[in-house]
């Protein structure tokens, strides 16, 4: 360093750098910064050291925030203190200040400040957020988004996890839900996962947990009225869970069960409290098909266009038996099918009677462009399920019926018994649905103007599909 002379005080040391100096009475004495330089240490021994204006004061402490404007103070957010560095030329960081950050799920904080406590934004708009357990809010993460939340079905083989669920691989179809034939004390819970509908779920969960699923199963009559004093007859002659129906083939289209509803005893030949089908059971209950349907025929049954022309279709709804099942439907679903055969031990000596027992399936949804009267089962020919349609094709031929498809099928069942019964191949119906919604079907069977000689319905097969259709019913092929 240059050496301080300040005359006759005598003094030397090292030259402050850019200040001024000067020795009066003795001593040497320090001055103001020469022009342009500044002294923001506040040490004079080292100088005027900056060649430009000082920051601040060192040591001195500011308040700071650096989050968003309007979000000081809001939720979790605060400001902090700065302190002014030793050299007085800059501020250090902002200590001990929070700033908006992600929304945390579910810790009663308002996290991003905005406002709002817990409100994690439902990107992809499915109504699940990640905090109701959606792992797809984005393309990015998925091609549709919309369609991937815990409410949505695990449609199988398509490389992604619709459901957020990794215990329902997309590889491999879920496991079955009914695998033993039951006679007695069958609910109408035990036909819901006979069919195939094995995920049960609470009807009022909280959010997060609203999956897909049946809702509520019970046994009804076929007005929509509660069975009373025929409930056991429905739990224990009219329902049943089958592994197969007779010895000619009739076996599970899916799984190793399938349901069967009856207007008499659900038995074939091999099974306990069989009753001949040709002679039937009467349980006595007298019964009106359900008014909606009524109404949108014009207060009565409809009548069939069979193979022998108009038919009659007779009144009433005798020994009938009601499966309402009630659904929330998978958030990505656009349909459904189930698949379903027909018998009757009218056929065909009361084929175009007024004796004209029916199956029907009556679907409640939001879909539009459904049938008028809910049914969504029926012939080629746009006729309900009844003894009067014109599709028997598993039968002896009389009159103007073919029977194409034999009699193989009836073998075992009793109604083979003076070839005197008839069924239809098995059908498959396919009905559109609205995603998310919860859509209710009712599956009956009922004598029309008596109660004897049975008519039954099995079914199977309940299936979802992420493909829109139309209400049709076709041979399954």
């Amino acid at each position: 360093a240059d050496l301080l002379n300040c005359g006759g005080c005598g003094s030397a040391g090292p030259q402050p750098q850019h200040l001024k100096v000067w020795c009066e009475a003795g001593a040497c004495h320090l001055g103001d910064c020469e022009p342009g330089f500044f002294d923001c240490d506040l040490d004079p021994s080292s100088g005027c050291e900056q060649p430009m204006e000082c920051k601040c004061t060192p040591g001195e402490v500011q308040p700071c925030y650096e989050g968003l404007l309007g979000t000081e103070n809001v939720g979790a957010c605060h400001g902090g203190t700065k302190t002014c560095a030793m050299d007085g030329m800059q501020w250090g960081s902002c200590e001990g200040q929070v700033l908006p950050a992600e929304e945390k799920c579910a810790n009663g904080i308002d996290d991003d400040c905005n406002g709002g406590i817990d409100d994690i934004p439902d990107l992809d708009g499915d109504g699940w957020t990640v905090c109701d357990g959606d792992c797809c809010e984005q393309k990015f993460q998925c091609g549709s988004p919309e369609l991937v939340n815990p409410g949505a079905f695990e449609f199988v083989g398509n490389q992604v996890d619709d459901d957020c669920d990794p215990n329902t691989p997309d590889d491999q179809p879920p496991p079955l839900c009914s695998t033993q034939v039951k006679f007695k004390s069958v609910t109408a819970e035990d036909v819901a996962k006979a069919i195939d509908l094995c995920q049960f779920v609470p009807k009022n969960p909280a959010p997060k947990d609203k999956k897909w699923g049946v809702v509520g199963a019970e046994f009804r009559l076929a007005n929509g009225n509660a069975p009373g004093g025929q409930m056991s007859n429905m739990q224990n002659f009219q329902a049943a869970i089958l592994q197969n129906y007779g010895t000619g083939g009739v076996v599970p289209k899916k799984g190793q069960t399938m349901a069967g509803i009856s207007s008499g005893r659900m038995r074939d030949q091999n099974d306990p409290e069989y009753t001949n089908p040709n002679g039937g059971s009467s349980f006595g209950s007298s019964s009106q098909p359900p008014a909606a349907y009524l109404a949108a025929h014009g207060g009565q049954l409809p009548a069939s266009f069979g193979c022998k022309g108009n038919c009659p279709a007779g009144n009433g709804a005798n020994d009938s038996v009601n499966a309402r099942i009630e659904i929330r439907v998978p958030t990505n679903a656009q349909s459904f099918s189930y698949k379903f055969k027909f018998f009757s031990a009218e056929y065909w000596t009361y084929a175009c009677t007024q004796y004209n027992d029916f199956y029907l399936a009556l679907l409640t949804s939001k879909a539009p462009n459904l049938p008028k009267d809910k049914n969504i089962s029926f012939d080629g020919k746009g006729n309900p399920v009844s003894v009067n349609n014109g599709f028997f094709d598993v039968c002896v031929p009389k009159s103007c019926y073919t029977c194409p498809n034999g009699t193989v099928e009836l073998q075992g069942t009793g109604m083979q018994v003076g070839n005197t019964g008839g069924a239809t191949q098995w059908l498959i119906t396919k009905a559109p649905i609205v995603p998310g919604e919860t859509m209710v079907i009712e599956l009956m069977v009922f004598d029309v103007s008596d109660g004897i000689l049975d008519s039954l319905t099995i079914l199977d097969d309940f299936a979802w599909s992420v493909t829109p259709s139309e209400v049709g019913t076709d041979p399954t092929g």
